[in-house]
């Protein structure tokens, strides 16, 4: 029999233990919800919006406010989520009713915790009621069709294509930007590269952009490659050997070395080696898989960039700051509001080139919100966790170049591929790209490097001037950030330990790669879409060769 007393006891000790446990509980639930919410907080930039209908918009519809794409996440750290937003038509005209086929682009300034409105704007598309857009879904992928063995038949694959492509225009933005494009009768398919419809788009953005910034009026920037008056430089071109004091034995030599390397890791490439731009070897390998077929590798073949788009980066703002409408050593607050507060006083446009924002923004980040056409992605970087003052410390990354690309566009008033196309690529004769990081030959790539190799002159063009093109080259950060004991360029890392002292280049992830010899005036241009297996050895055994040529 247990004594009252001590039964009592046991009683009063178990409800103890239980309160205490639910009490504990509750506080590690309340606990967990405070970090959640201020993890929320942290990195609030990160929530998107869009239209509640999709991005497919039925002409004379009311145009409706943008909406959270994750309300309840929203509501733990906002009292009211509604977010202003504004219409505007294709000719940028503020509207309330999409009135007209064609499209519209919605512009919401949304409520955050902390910190400036998360501004963003999207394309939709508008089209007459009438339209069947399932019908036409299956037209567009019948006439894709043709020709091949499925072509006019109602196949269960076909179906669920059509499917698929139709929820691509309705909730995807580039899907929309796409039906916009198919509906405009005037413009064959044929004629567009990938990546040119979400160019162009991009465009409009930043028209739109200058629009709300009330800049519209402020005439363009356009930094286009002078006429030299005196001789002209070199350009990249086929020549004799004997032009080069490289020997036929030493080009053998390393035709063999990149043969090994192809033969070893089977990764498509392409290579242009030239000195004084004079091609020395130029040769493809393997293949990829073309528009309609497998074709071979050329020097011609467009191939990932990836991080190798930071010379070209850097090459065009140096054309600029040739121009006087950048100095490298000012805020980048002076062009994006969002970074004018005096703590980016450092936040100079060499800071973002040289990785010394102090901006943490990951690299998965990165991946899902590339840059190329995304006009308004500095008010996520806004909201972005400070990790240090800027220059204090540097870590490499991709977040100052997107500071500094979305600067240039306010100036030019076009996406900054699209000037790169029309101002720097296209006077040099540069031709084999496609939009964005997604291709750019070995060719090409070499051509940029003759560019560098002459100071900034290509034939009878000067890109850049002397003094411009030194400013830009890797140097020691000290005078700069006294903090920064390291040498980076603009766009440019000290490769000195490829092709000798003073070397510089830049390579991608991808394995594309560029390096030039200022002195011997020797230039290095791969292009590969992998880097392939034993990447690094294989590399150090071809630099090692060119070192060689470079100090006989």
């Amino acid at each position: 029999m247990v004594h009252k007393t001590g039964f009592c006891s046991c009683l009063v000790s178990t409800i103890f233990l239980v309160v205490a446990s639910v009490a504990w509980g509750q506080q590690s639930v309340g606990d967990e919800l405070r970090s959640s919410a201020l993890e929320l907080r942290r990195h609030f930039g990160e929530q998107q919006f869009s239209p509640p209908v999709g991005f497919i918009l039925r002409q004379g519809q009311q145009l409706p406010e943008l909406v959270w794409e994750h309300p309840h996440l929203v509501s733990q750290v906002l009292d009211d989520a509604t977010i202003p937003t504004r219409w505007f038509n294709d000719q940028f005209e503020a509207v309330q009713v999409a009135s007209e086929p064609g499209r519209y682009y919605a512009y919401g300034e949304a409520p955050v915790p902390d910190g400036p409105p998360l501004r963003r704007a999207m394309t939709c598309c508008c089209v007459v009621k009438s339209l069947d857009l399932t019908k036409f879904a299956h037209e567009r992928l019948t006439e894709k069709s043709l020709g091949t063995v499925e072509a006019g038949k109602n196949s269960d694959r076909q179906r669920e294509e059509a499917t698929a492509l139709l929820d691509r225009w309705k909730k995807t933005e580039a899907g929309a930007v796409e039906l916009a494009a198919l509906l405009d009768s005037d413009r064959p398919a044929s004629s567009l590269r990938p990546g040119q419809l979400q160019m162009e788009n991009a465009t409009r953005h930043v028209r739109l952009k200058r629009k709300l910034m009330g800049i519209d009026q402020t005439p363009l920037v356009k930094a286009v490659p002078k006429k030299l008056t005196g001789a002209s430089a070199p350009t990249l071109h086929n020549g004799p050997l004997d032009q080069t004091g490289i020997s036929e034995e030493q080009v053998q030599e390393l035709k063999l070395k990149l043969d090994e390397w192809y033969a070893a890791s089977q990764e498509p490439m392409a290579v242009v080696v030239a000195q004084d731009g004079v091609v020395v070897l130029s040769q493809g390998y393997g293949e990829v898989e073309g528009d309609k077929a497998t074709v071979n590798v050329t020097v011609n073949t467009p191939m990932r960039l990836d991080s190798a788009m930071k010379p070209l980066i850097g090459l065009q703002l140096a054309m600029y700051v040739d121009q006087g409408a950048i100095q490298l050593d000012e805020p980048i607050g002076n062009f994006l509001p969002d970074f004018n507060s005096a703590k980016d006083r450092n936040l100079t446009f060499r800071a973002g080139h040289v990785h010394a924002t102090g901006i943490h923004f990951p690299w998965e980040l990165a991946f899902r919100r590339l840059f190329y056409f995304h006009a308004w992605n500095e008010s996520l970087i806004a909201h972005c966790p400070r990790e240090w003052n800027p220059g204090s410390k540097s870590r490499y990354g991709v977040v100052g170049v997107i500071l500094s690309v979305r600067s240039l566009e306010l100036l030019r008033g076009r996406n900054y591929w699209d000037a790169m196309e029309r101002d720097m690529f296209s006077p040099l004769g540069i031709h084999d790209m496609l939009p964005g990081g997604t291709g750019f030959s070995a060719e090409d790539m070499a051509r940029i490097g003759v560019v560098l190799s002459n100071r900034g002159k290509y034939g009878s063009l000067e890109v850049i001037s002397e003094e411009t093109h030194d400013a830009i080259l890797p140097t020691l950060l000290t005078p700069f950030f006294p903090d920064l004991k390291t040498k980076y360029g603009i766009g440019f890392q000290d490769f000195g330990q490829y092709l000798g002292p003073g070397s510089y280049g830049h390579a991608g992830g991808c394995g594309t790669l560029l390096v030039v010899n200022p002195d011997k005036r020797l230039v290095f241009a791969m292009a590969r879409n992998g880097a392939g297996k034993d990447f690094q050895k294989h590399r150090a055994t071809v630099m090692t060769l060119l070192r060689k040529w470079c100090e006989d």
